[in-house]
């Protein structure tokens, strides 16, 4: 909680009147940020609504009964689409597989949010996420670069808040453990085999001799110097 705090506060995320659509996959990070932001939500003197949205990309069934409940006893709606993600991922046969499921999912959650009122997406990516992403458009795109933690969307004109971006995934995954969070698993197809994978690998090893490498890749994103740059 005082992580996300100071995220939100940082990076004026949560404004007052703020009606916030969680991007919910059923996952560890996005039960989390559920729990966090409606327990923010009785707490703070800025007033703001929750409500959520989960995308079943598989195009089969997905049972969510226990992801249900959990959302019905934080009070928070619960909005259910399904949409055929990795059929089309696999009829196109993407290089990048993984840049085209967030575009679509996000693009789904975005016009989900405009029409029930919301005018705000909030997405559960966490400090590993941020990191990874920088290594992969470093690696394959010759860019250093992230997503923002506050952003608005041109086309929707949806803003785009990430309140988990400054925790790292292994405190999530402590904490949604310790808590029994009704975490569903994956079932995404490139999960073992897509480059965002093989960041996570490489970012492991450069821990090992050099444990403090996230803090020091997001400390690089908020401080690029104008004479730093060619």
């Amino acid at each position: 909680m005082r992580f996300m705090g100071e995220t939100i506060r940082d990076y004026n995320i949560i404004v007052p009147g703020d009606r916030i659509m969680i991007g919910l996959s059923g996952g560890k990070d996005s039960l989390i940020l559920s729990l966090a932001l409606a327990t923010l939500r009785k707490r703070s003197p800025v007033k703001f609504d929750l409500s959520s949205c989960l995308v079943n990309q598989t195009g089969g069934e997905m049972d969510i009964s226990e992801i249900q409940t959990f959302m019905d006893i934080l009070g928070i709606p619960l909005f259910y689409l399904e949409h055929p993600t990795y059929s089309i991922m696999e009829k196109r046969a993407e290089r990048s597989p993984c840049s085209l499921c967030a575009n679509l999912r996000r693009g789904i959650l975005a016009w989900q949010a405009q029409q029930k009122g919301a005018n705000v997406l909030a997405l559960g990516h966490h400090k590993d996420d941020a990191v990874e992403t920088v290594l992969l458009n470093l690696f394959y795109g010759g860019r250093f670069k992230c997503y923002q933690p506050n952003m608005v969307m041109s086309r929707t004109g949806i803003k785009v808040v990430r309140p988990l971006v400054n925790i790292e995934e292994r405190r999530i995954a402590l904490e949604a453990t310790r808590l029994e969070l009704p975490v569903a698993n994956s079932c995404c197809p490139y999960s073992d085999k897509s480059k965002r994978n093989s960041a996570k690998k490489i970012l492991g090893e450069i821990e090992k001799e050099i444990p403090e490498i996230k803090s020091n890749i997001i400390h690089a994103l908020k401080n690029i110097l104008k004479d730093d740059v060619w």
